[in-house]
């Protein structure tokens, strides 16, 4: 797939089959991840793939307002983190750019995720709650929440509009 058709045909989705992933597709995802831009290149990123049938449960406890149950259907969730001694500053950018390579690589490989936050500024507890489950170290952002897995093609998308290019695009000056 050449990236413009990766880039225009992603889709969030929310609905998996009940179907393991290859160990050497999860490791592409996580090449993708590692390829990204970074803030003075300091590469701050770990991931987590949550296979666990009890800490799956519990972060989707956490999403329950985003309608969670993408995470318990979904065979693994790759938790996107960063150290923040290596990216004090930028540590969320530095996740988001990881993330959204991610999930280009999940599309070219045929799979579906969907983009949850694990960091957000109205719920600051969510970070935390997070690392109470996976253990992870205080220095250790958690960002995004990515469930994986072949998606069912059932499941029905809304079109996806877009905003108007011209609209939003500005030369020289707004």
């Amino acid at each position: 797939m050449d990236t413009t058709k990766c880039i225009k045909t992603r889709r969030s989705r929310r609905l998996f089959l009940d179907k393991d992933i290859p160990e050497n597709k999860v490791i592409q995802i996580l090449e993708a991840g590692i390829n990204a831009p970074s803030s003075v290149d300091c590469q701050p990123w770990h991931f987590i793939i949550v296979k666990n049938k009890i800490k799956l449960e519990k972060l989707a406890k956490l999403k329950i307002k985003d309608g969670h149950k993408h995470i318990l259907t979904a065979p693994l969730s790759i938790i996107v983190c960063v150290d923040i001694k290596k990216s004090p500053s930028r540590y969320l950018e530095d996740g988001v750019t990881a993330t959204q390579n991610m999930l280009l690589m999940i599309n070219e490989l045929s799979l579906g995720s969907v983009y949850l936050s694990a960091s957000k500024i109205s719920k600051k507890k969510l970070a935390q709650e997070i690392r109470n489950i996976l253990s992870i170290p205080e220095t250790i952002m958690p960002i995004t929440i990515l469930p994986v897995g072949y998606f069912d093609s059932s499941e029905q998308l809304d079109n996806k509009e877009l905003v108007n290019l011209k609209s939003i695009t500005h030369y020289n000056q707004w």
